[in-house]
């Protein structure tokens, strides 16, 4: 195991060498038509994996079994993707997509690379406010039985410095695996995960009939003012003011987010679709021109939302 190890560091790893809690990159590389397919025996799309083991093509999320690995066809070779169930006690998620940063370092690889490869991974929050470098810091241990069905634990790394400050005054915070990468090749290790805390209760508040406004022309104004007119109850102006940025094609989040979330409240279901698909429309093409570092997450975020939506549509 040390030498296959040893061998896969000087070969497959691009090490880290920056300094301090930093999120770790991974480089793409999306020619796949020179790497080893193995074979499943799941009902699937396709397989496809150049890792030690198979990784089960699954594009429909009605075959996606919970704690189960699979990929998407569009993913790179090294893609691990999770679904988790949402931490007991814990109904918000608080933040999506985060790294785990630091996993390259102080020799976490190996560690890192045993919880990839193990079975009823889980990842645990603790938080560090006697850190020397940042009194917000949030450490990472991940738990899984390893290959030979014994109990392992391992320190990964932390919480981005960017996101942790505004969680550590959240309690209590978990965290499930959303994705993981498998180093090989030129690819990097790493892990995703999303943030979980307690839900905010909110007051209710009553819905009001819909009432003629003058629509602000700047998108960003619409935005805010739409957030305004739903914080009062004036849902079907807010709508208006989100529809006509989405009709802009507004390069933004926000009016999608919004609408999709209006819309599934609403049951509406074949117009969050429509929303989502145009959402996901947006940000293709952002992420072939636009060096926003933002636009891949939340674009892997529209399309998982649009699963969601199509899966309830047909239930």
């Amino acid at each position: 195991m040390f030498k296959f190890l040893k061998n896969l560091f000087q070969n497959g790893y691009k090490q880290d060498s920056s300094q301090g809690i930093e999120q770790s990159t991974h480089k793409t590389n999306k020619n796949t038509s020179e790497m080893t397919q193995l074979p499943t025996t799941q009902t699937i799309d396709e397989t496809t994996s150049s890792i030690s083991f198979a990784v089960p093509v699954i594009n429909d999320p009605t075959k996606r079994e919970f704690d189960s690995e699979y990929k998407l066809k569009s993913d790179n070779e090294n893609v691990i993707r999770l679904n988790q169930l949402q931490p007991k006690g814990c109904s918000k998620k608080v933040a999506e997509f985060v790294p785990v940063a630091g996993v390259t370092k102080d020799n976490r690889e190996e560690g890192a690379l045993k919880f990839i490869r193990g079975k009823n991974r889980s990842l645990e929050l603790i938080k560090d406010p006697n850190n020397p470098y940042d009194k917000n810091a949030i450490k990472v241990h991940g738990h899984c039985k390893d290959e030979d069905d014994n109990d392992f634990s391992t320190f990964l790394g932390f919480v981005p410095a960017k996101n942790a400050k505004s969680l550590a005054k959240l309690e209590p915070l978990k965290a499930t695996v959303k994705m993981m990468y498998y180093p090989v090749n030129s690819e990097t290790i790493g892990i995703r995960m999303d943030v979980w805390s307690k839900a905010n209760k909110r007051k209710k508040v009553e819905e009001k009939p819909y009432e003629k406004m003058k629509i602000p022309s700047n998108p960003v104004r619409r935005n805010t003012e739409g957030r305004d007119l739903e914080k009062k109850g004036y849902i079907d102006n807010a709508i208006e003011f989100y529809e006509l940025n989405l009709k802009e094609q507004f390069d933004g989040n926000f009016p999608y987010d919004r609408l999709a979330i209006i819309y599934r409240k609403r049951k509406q279901y074949n117009e969050e679709i429509r929303v989502l698909e145009r959402a996901i429309s947006v940000f293709e093409d952002l992420e072939k021109s636009s060096p926003r570092s933002d636009v891949n997450p939340k674009l892997e975020k529209f399309k998982e939302r649009l699963d969601r939506a199509k899966e309830l549509r047909n239930k």
